[in-house]
């Protein structure tokens, strides 16, 4: 007779520990971040902005989108 196997088997195979690694036991990375062009991992801080991810720092923003420091008074 053949041994039945149970729900919770599937989730003990190399299969599912590569394509779902557990965020806790290691760093997993989220997207890259369009600033900085670095890895963003799961769970730090980011911005979406107009559908890009960014860290959320003022350099990573100002570098996604283009934009310029500007300085009142001068040119």
């Amino acid at each position: 007779m053949k041994k039945l196997r149970s729900q919770m088997d599937r989730f003990d195979n190399d299969y599912h520990y590569i394509r779902f690694p557990d965020p806790q036991e290691n760093e997993v990375k989220y997207s890259t971040c369009y600033g900085c062009e670095a890895d963003i991992i799961v769970g730090e801080e980011i911005l979406d902005v107009y559908g890009m991810c960014v860290h959320d720092t003022y350099d990573c923003l100002f570098k996604a989108v283009d934009a310029k420091r500007l300085i009142a008074g001068e040119e």
